[in-house]
């Protein structure tokens, strides 16, 4: 059951961030240039090890954002389930027809309003979370791709977080 929990909180935050992505450019949904396999051989361990530290603050931070999330969610009396589902709706533009209470419906603007409040903020934790150790957002995004990407670079991180 806490392995669908998590599930749940999941897409919350992955419906959130699709949101607000709209209003404003969440790091994770910035473009990022394709880059080729040779591009990402230039990586060193410094970078991976880099990487790797900023991947796992992001991780803390992302379970910070979920769980206020989750809370605003229980202060505007909606379910994950009902939540997700209207999220759903929104984001086909079809939140009208959307099976739920008027109640419902408002609490999910309501709720989805104070998350879009919270975006900057996370954003900018983001961003610092990235650069503490003196690595670019820029540079974070081209070692993501070339992890996506690269069996090579999955394996060195894979190894380094212990995976």
């Amino acid at each position: 059951m806490h392995i669908l929990h998590k599930l749940k909180v999941t897409a919350v935050a992955g419906l959130v961030v699709c949101l607000v992505s709209g209003s404003g450019s969440a790091l994770a949904q910035q473009a990022t240039p394709q880059k080729t396999p040779q591009q990402t051989q230039t990586i060193s361990d410094q970078d991976i090890k880099l990487f790797v530290d900023a991947s796992t603050r992001l991780m803390e931070l992302q379970q910070e954002s979920e769980k206020a999330m989750l809370v605003i969610l229980e202060e505007e009396k909606l379910s994950v389930d009902k939540f997700n589902a209207l999220a759903q709706a929104h984001q086909q533009q079809k939140l009208a027809e959307a099976e739920g209470t008027t109640a419902e419906k408002a609490a999910f603007n309501k709720a989805i309003g104070r998350m879009m409040e919270m975006q900057p903020d996370i954003e900018k934790n983001m961003q610092s979370a990235i650069q503490k150790d003196g690595m670019t957002v820029e540079r974070y995004e081209q070692i993501m791709l070339a992890y996506q990407q690269d069996p090579a670079v999955q394996a060195k991180i894979q190894k380094l977080m212990g995976l």
